[in-house]
């Protein structure tokens, strides 16, 4: 029989427990409990920021995913929050953030500008107006055919002539 290659091997020998149990006490994240602090800025693009304990440890991680409040969730500089956070390989992170006895997060008053895309005002071709509507849908009426360039009745924009000569 072949050497087994890698480090399981099936006798139960020092190499044969899993790899996971053996990076477990590596990767293990001491959780802190309750505390109290202030956001000291939160990027509400991002959606990340820093809180500064009461109790004047490492500043703390949070992440807009723990913040315990209704519809865009973020906080605002200087906000009063009471946290739970866990120690990882980068620092301390916020782990559950709310306000003040457990109530919800007030939040930044600012909001990042939108992916949609804004509507676009278009020309109505009856009126001339850049606005909302359509010729079909002008509230003018029907009005009598104009040049579109110099805006005058009698004439249309081929023969206008204020309309540079084209080559």
């Amino acid at each position: 029989m072949a050497n087994p290659s890698g480090p399981f091997h099936l006798d139960g020998g020092p190499n044969s427990e899993h790899p996971s149990a053996a990076t477990m006490t590596d990767e293990r994240e001491e959780l802190v409990g309750p505390r109290r602090g202030r956001c000291k800025w939160f990027n509400v693009v991002k959606g990340w920021g820093f809180i500064t304990p009461d109790d004047g440890g490492q500043e703390v991680f949070v992440h807009q995913s723990v913040i315990q409040m209704g519809g865009f969730r973020s906080l605002g500089e200087n906000e009063e929050v009471e946290f739970e956070s866990k120690l990882t390989s980068k620092g301390y992170e916020a782990t559950n953030v709310y306000g003040p006895s457990h109530a919800e997060c007030k939040g930044s008053d600012f909001r990042p500008y939108s992916k949609k895309r804004r509507f676009r005002k278009v020309r109505c071709y009856n009126c001339g107006e850049f606005s909302n509507h359509i010729a079909s849908k002008c509230a003018l009426g029907p009005l009598p055919k104009r040049c579109h360039n110099c805006r005058s009745e009698d004439h249309l924009i081929a023969d206008c002539p204020t309309k540079p000569p084209t080559k």
